[in-house]
């Protein structure tokens, strides 16, 4: 009777505070449409790539050490949170901020529309670029046909608060945001920025449609805003309007007292499919611990999301090997943790590498940061072709799991058929040369046969 009493009280609180429960499901969340999609920040910032054949390839196909190219990413997450005006030479938002923000018009998501329907960069690009690959053609390399079939997920732009002359609170107000069907949009009512949110969804899907790709299909729409704070009013109903399309609709939360929002991710907010950003890699004071990110796998386990692996390769976060072993070492523990804890095996994955980190990755050179890109690449192509196998009903594709030509043992790394070899440490510095055994502490090892494979292997 007194645990009931008390089970009473607990769920009054609950209910005081907004919160819904939240279901447990011990399962990790994974989507029906993509596999391991990857962000393309695109056009908003003078810092970001533009999206022609030769930036977007790393993110499409992996060029291996030894040489040879394969299939990488299956999903392409096009999306922005600013755009800079042609017309004016601002910078608006296209998602909430905070304070002092300038909010984007309906002429700010038509030239974001633009930009990434354009038949010169984004979309376009990846369409033909995947059938450079398939067929072998501009000098590409013939890949035929891939695993699964590419997806794109478009980024929407949410109605935002006005921020101007109110440095610390944004407010819901009348702005000169343009008019939807001949009615001026009042973001102060919600009813009009719902209509906005799915003009916009309309208004993709028409150019989609008009475009006629022949590679790619859409897989649903993406949220970029990390938490529902401002948004969680109304995002439920577009969730909704985008699923009665037969479209997916994807999100991102951030970690930090975040949890009564992205926990709340399904039942809610109505999303499809949500990756849990585990925060874990980027600078702060102090340094997010190993635990921040152990915690954020087991509870999105608990309550059924994915998860995102996270890094940077500009700026004080910078995880390039060559610039930062110590950042480059948290992105290996993002994938040693994602594997020790059945993640790959289990889970939805989304990738973040910032505006660049994937471009840097691959063509800075660094010969750790390669190995480190090979080994996400054979994790995601045996994730795709699981994902591929589940999804045409038949058992799962057997992968090649024979010994690579460097290998650890209990304190050490064996070596076999490659007599100019050289090991180093994760620091770059070189260890041992030769074939055979070589004793060595706990670590992380860089391997190389020296004629252009690399691998990385853990002494325990």
């Amino acid at each position: 009777m007194k645990l009931k009493f008390i089970t009473l009280l607990l769920l009054a609180a609950i209910n005081t505070t907004g919160l819904d429960a939240t279901t447990v499901v011990n399962k990790y969340g994974k989507d029906t449409k993509v596999c391991d999609p990857v962000l393309i920040y695109t056009g908003g910032l003078n810092k970001r790539l533009t999206w022609n054949k030769s930036n977007l390839r790393p993110w499409l196909t992996h060029i291996y050490a030894d040489g040879h190219t394969d299939w990488f990413f299956d999903a392409f997450i096009f999306n922005e949170t600013n755009w800079y005006s042609k017309s004016d030479g601002e910078t608006r938002v296209l998602v909430n901020h905070g304070g002092g923000q300038l909010p984007g018009t309906k002429a700010d998501w038509i030239e974001y529309l633009d930009h990434i329907f354009s038949p010169t960069n984004d979309i376009a690009v990846l369409d033909d670029l995947i059938e450079d690959y398939k067929t072998g053609s501009n000098r590409a390399v013939k890949l035929g046909e891939p695993r699964m079939r590419h997806k794109v997920i478009i980024g929407m732009p949410y109605p935002c608060k006005d921020g101007r002359g109110t440095p610390y609170n944004c407010v819901w107000k009348k702005f000169n945001f343009g008019e939807i069907n001949g009615v001026d949009m009042d973001f102060s009512r919600i009813e009009h920025r719902i209509i906005a949110s799915k003009w916009f969804v309309d208004e993709a899907l028409r150019r989609f449609e008009e475009a006629g790709y022949k590679n790619v299909d859409l897989a649903g729409f993406y949220c970029p805003e990390e938490t529902m704070y401002t948004v969680g009013d109304f995002a439920a109903k577009v969730n909704l309007y985008i699923k009665s399309l037969g479209y997916n609709t994807y999100w991102i939360p951030y970690w930090e007292n975040n949890d009564q929002y992205a926990l709340n991710w399904k039942d809610t907010y109505k999303f499809d499919m949500t990756w849990r950003q585990p925060n874990y890699f980027f600078v702060a004071k102090p340094m997010p611990p190993k635990s921040q990110l152990i915690e954020c796998i087991e509870q999105s386990k608990k309550y059924g999301l994915g998860l995102e692996l996270e890094f940077e390769a500009e700026s004080t976060s910078n995880g390039l090997h060559s610039a930062n072993p110590t950042m480059h070492n948290r992105l290996i523990d993002y994938i040693d943790e994602f594997e020790r804890l059945g993640v790959w095996e289990e889970s939805g994955v989304a990738h973040y590498g910032g505006s660049k980190g994937f471009y840097l990755m691959a063509t800075q050179g660094d010969y750790v940061d390669r190995a480190t890109m090979d080994r996400l690449a054979d994790i995601v192509i045996n994730r795709q072709k699981a994902f591929a196998s589940e999804s045409a009903g038949i058992d799962a594709v057997e992968t090649d799991n024979s010994r690579p030509f460097a290998y650890a043992i209990q304190g050490g790394i064996v070596v076999n058929d490659a007599p100019d070899a050289v090991i180093y440490s994760i620091s770059g510095l070189e260890l041992h040369r030769g074939e055979g055994m070589y004793p060595c502490p706990a670590g992380i090892y860089i391997v190389s046969d020296g004629h252009g494979r690399t691998c990385k292997t853990a002494v325990r």
